[in-house]
């Protein structure tokens, strides 16, 4: 069966349709193609894409394919690959960027171009540098570098390595025969594994100790001012990791040193004390738990009590008095610590009480960024899916709200499961799948849910999903902790495009770095289990 995967958004914001089967992003040893039609070559008849893959998907169990018409996104100017250094919005042509993404990260071990022609000759061509797979029936061998095909043969770019291709031209009326008879050709061997591959493969085969340890090296060791929750994050990781292993080295001497200028009152003052900002000193209450320092509970509850005490249904300051979804992780994961370690569950009431009274969570089980910002941002949900699993896990099994927050929780998980893409990732616009496949909410749903398996409050339902949200982040953690495609900073947007075209980071980047050794370390604990 064919499933809806698109492979971006054009200029105009539309999505770059395309589809796959269900064997293309399993584990399953099988042929895996990418074809693509567009690129190049005439044009006459509308339906040549659809008339050339009719059949492919019923003439063997032993397919995988990714698959899309570019033609109906792209114009007629020439791309040229591998794209730029750039972000997506940075782009003349970011159509050629999301193709190359949609290829790349989850690779092929062979790339079919299918062009048009108006003359009545069939021609096929090898695409890439000598030494590569040869194949009986193609007439001639091509080194080019700058097309699509060129670029992913000679594994130029940002790939992880080569992936070999094959371009047939052919007449409307008999390309669908010749892509049948190459295709039969091709799986009556075994599959040929693209370089590209293997190495998303060996990526997918790390453990999650593994994982965490690369994270470990490079993320959670500094803390800018003013501070920030994206770096205090990756220090509570480091704090975590050390938990788990005792191979670690001990990181409390050093992050002690790294933190401990927040004692001081004026700097504590100093620091513009808005949510991100308290959020950051989220690894207080790891620091006490791993020192039995309690200058680090002090900070805690100094942190945790920045937030007013106002009625029920108002928004307590520094949160955003529309309820943004950065402020529910922020508020349960401070007033969270702080009820653990003082028992205070006055703390757990202000929490609880602001994640009730939001009010912007839709009929579908998606948040909105806030209550006037009518956008289902990725990250956003991401927030959203921390707050409750922070909620969940600090508040008293007994606690009398806790069965709502949780029916809330699950029936937003529910709503992000059925917004998944096939590959196991969550776009930057979570009703826009096109948008560009974003890491940082992608390990924050993958955290929540291996946490809510793990302390009993989701269903071991759930694993399938964790377990495909786990390899896909791990094609997108390189072992130097360099990041695949990470929102950049978001505040609230006025329009869909302003989120779109948001940044998006590779390589380095805190914000993808902290949620991903949390989401690491979480995966360690059940894989010891």
């Amino acid at each position: 069966m064919n499933i809806q995967y698109n492979v971006g958004i054009d200029k105009s914001e539309n999505p770059i349709k395309g589809f796959t089967n269900s064997l293309y992003h399993s584990s399953e040893k099988i042929h895996r193609f990418a074809i693509i039609a567009g690129l190049s070559g005439v044009r006459t008849n509308e339906t040549f894409f659809s008339d050339a893959i009719k059949g492919i998907d019923e003439l063997s169990d032993r397919i995988g394919f990714i698959a899309s018409d570019t033609k109906l996104n792209m114009s007629d100017q020439i791309y040229e690959f591998p794209p730029e250094s750039k972000s997506f919005h940075e782009l003349e042509n970011p159509e050629e960027l999301y193709l190359w993404r949609w290829i790349t990260v989850d690779p092929p071990d062979l790339v079919i171009e299918l062009t048009e022609t108006n003359e009545n000759k069939v021609y096929i061509e090898s695409i890439g540098p000598s030494g590569r797979i040869k194949y009986d029936f193609v007439d001639s061998i091509s080194n080019e570098t700058t097309s699509l095909l060129g670029a992913l043969a000679s594994g130029l770019g940002p790939t992880p390595g080569p992936i070999p291709g094959i371009r047939i031209t052919a007449p409307n009326d008999s390309i669908n025969e010749i892509l049948i008879t190459i295709t039969r050709k091709i799986i009556e061997s075994d599959p040929v594994i693209s370089k590209a591959a293997k190495e998303q493969q060996r990526l997918v085969e790390r453990s999650a100790l593994e994982v965490s340890h690369y994270l470990g090296k490079v993320y959670g060791y500094k803390l800018d001012e003013p501070i920030n929750y994206v770096q205090g994050v990756s220090i509570s990781g480091r704090l975590r990791l050390k938990e788990i292993d005792q191979n670690y080295p001990d990181p409390v001497e050093g992050i002690s040193n790294l933190v401990n200028f927040l004692n001081e009152n004026s700097n504590f003052e100093n620091n513009n004390n808005a949510g991100p900002n308290i959020a950051a000193m989220c690894w207080a209450e790891d620091l006490y738990e791993a020192s039995k320092d309690i200058t680090w509970k002090n900070l805690l509850l100094k942190a945790a009590n920045t937030y007013e005490n106002v009625p029920k249904g108002i928004s307590p300051n520094p949160c955003h008095p529309e309820f943004g979804c950065e402020d529910m992780f922020f508020i349960a994961a401070m007033m969270g610590r702080a009820f653990k370690v003082t028992n205070d569950s006055t703390y757990v009431d202000r929490y609880v009480d602001f994640l009730l009274e939001a009010g912007v969570q839709q009929t579908n089980g998606l948040f909105w960024h806030n209550r006037t910002t009518p956008y289902f941002w990725g990250r956003g949900n991401g927030f959203a899916a921390l707050a409750f699993s922070e909620a969940l896990n600090y508040m008293p099994i007994e606690y009398p709200l806790r069965n709502q927050v949780l029916d809330i929780h699950i029936k937003h998980l529910d709503g992000m499961i059925s917004h998944q893409l096939p590959n196991g990732t969550w776009p930057q616009l979570i009703d826009l799948p096109g948008s560009y496949q974003e890491l940082s909410v992608t390990c924050m749903i993958g955290y929540v849910l291996a946490r809510g398996i793990r302390k009993g409050w989701l269903s071991e339902s759930y694993l399938p999903i964790l377990e495909k949200v786990w390899a896909a982040s791990k094609k997108r953690i390189n072992d130097n902790g360099d990041l695949i495609d990470v929102c950049s900073g978001t505040g609230f947007q006025q329009k869909r495009s302003d989120y779109i075209y948001r940044k998006a980071e590779y390589g380095y980047d805190d914000r993808g770095g902290s949620m991903a050794i949390w989401f690491s370390t979480e995966m360690a604990l059940i894989e010891k289990n």
